[in-house]
């Protein structure tokens, strides 16, 4: 009785609840992306699946670049400005986000087109029209984006992770399987279901963004800071977000080049099983984030403290217990992939091993994302990438896979150890910290 009354507040925290929720979102939005790809593989011919995939790999790379890094910004001023209740500033912030995310992606846009049609001039109409699309769906993404980054920064991260997640695949499944009674499926009839049903997507965002804010309360005489400094502080977070996204992919690249893609082949599939342990992780940040940026700004160094230490612990609780799961049943998990990837199995115990010392720094590494960090943010992502790449050099060949999963394990407790040292130094935050009363000065 004593255990469950201490229980009872923690299940009820809305960390807890918002965590869970947001936990159940992702792993339904991973299920849905997954059967997506399965029945869009069946539904169309493997060149066209072949050409939709392609492009979708282009439209990521665009998608990080048009957002000129003011997705990531945008969830630390917003959470600031809300605090001092400035939405004038949230108002001013989203329109200078939109024209920033609308020039550069028309921009990519025209420019990528122009190339398509000059470099394909002789070949398949199916890829013109199919990149011609992704193209367009790259704005609209990019826009997405921004309307989410908003949301998280309003604390609704809920909402927008369930329009986002799982309204938009599933309504995609059922257009392009209404599409496949009429036409013959090609890559570019499904990128354009892609675009219309993401655009519709967007206008629902834009009308929940705009009725959230309108329900935030608003202090008189608030100033709107010049868009310097949003950008300022913006640009650095490309560099972040695009070495992070090499940091992920690094280990297969350097696995193909080292030892040859049927090795990059048994690694893939361990890497995914293994990157199971950090999904709970991933979605309480979602919502500590934006909660940390807000109890910063309006200098509530006890409540923040408090709240990291219970997102550390909830993390950690959560990664331990995937890997209560995932450890003892990695032969059934990679048997599912079929015999030849069980290979794979020391892959995910040391990958394993690095995600749960990681989930013990994974909170203050995500205040150290949302805080007024980006410089520094920017400097650690390139160590990071340094020290990955590094260390893949040395142990591929030495250990094979196994070496690729010690250099990424190293690489992501490096960043954490790193970042945790960090907010340590500024701010004096640590994840396992107890409460202190001392006041955060937010200048």
């Amino acid at each position: 009785m004593a255990l469950a009354g201490r229980l009872r507040p923690l299940l009820g925290d809305l960390l807890v609840i918002d965590g869970a929720k947001i936990f159940a979102v992702n792993v339904a939005g991973a299920g849905l992306a997954f059967i997506s790809h399965v029945l869009f593989a069946r539904w169309m011919t493997l060149e066209s699946y072949g050409v939709y995939v392609f492009a979708l790999g282009w439209l990521n790379i665009l998608f990080i670049a048009v957002q000129a890094g003011m997705n990531l910004s945008m969830v630390r001023f917003v959470a600031e400005y809300r605090a001092a209740g400035n939405r004038r500033a949230i108002l001013a912030l989203l329109g200078f986000s939109n024209r920033v995310v609308l020039c550069l992606g028309l921009s990519a846009a025209v420019i990528g087109a122009a190339l398509v049609t000059s470099l394909t001039e002789s070949g398949s109409p199916e890829l013109r029209r199919t990149v011609y699309a992704a193209l367009a769906l790259t704005v609209v993404m990019a826009m997405i984006q921004q309307r989410t980054a908003l949301l998280q920064g309003l604390e609704r991260v809920v909402p927008s992770t369930l329009m986002f997640e799982i309204a938009r695949p599933l309504t995609l499944l059922a257009v392009v399987f209404i599409l496949t009674r009429y036409l013959a499926l090609d890559a570019a009839a499904v990128m354009a279901a892609n675009l219309g049903v993401s655009a519709g997507v967007l206008i629902l965002l834009m009308f929940y963004a705009r009725k959230c804010i309108a329900a935030d309360p608003v202090a008189v005489d608030n100033a709107v800071p010049p868009w310097r400094d949003w950008l300022k502080v913006s640009l650095p977070y490309v560099a972040v977000t695009g070495l992070t996204i090499l940091l992920t992919q690094m280990d297969i690249l350097m696995i193909g080049h080292l030892l040859g893609p049927e090795q990059a082949g048994l690694y893939a599939p361990a890497a995914k099983v293994a990157l199971l342990a950090i999904f709970p992780a991933v979605a309480i940040r979602a919502r500590y984030g934006p909660m940390a940026a807000r109890l910063y700004a309006e200098g509530k160094t006890d409540e923040l403290q408090s709240r990291t230490g219970m997102a550390t612990g909830l993390s950690a609780l959560a990664c331990g217990g995937v890997l209560a799961v995932i450890v003892p049943g990695r032969e059934i998990a990679l048997g599912l992939f079929g015999a030849a990837y069980m290979g794979g199995t020391e892959v995910i115990l040391i990958l394993a091993a690095g995600y749960l010392v990681y989930s013990l720094m994974g909170a203050v590494e995500m205040f150290f994302l949302v805080g007024p960090f980006e410089r520094s943010n920017a400097v650690v992502a390139t160590m990071t990438l340094g020290l990955n790449l590094g260390l893949n050099f040395v142990l591929i060949p030495k250990y094979g896979i196994e070496g690729a999963a010690m250099a990424t394990a190293a690489a992501i407790v490096f960043r954490a150890i790193v970042s945790t040292a960090i907010i340590r130094s500024h701010v004096g935050l640590l994840p396992w910290a107890p409460r202190r009363a001392s006041e955060i000065d937010p200048s």
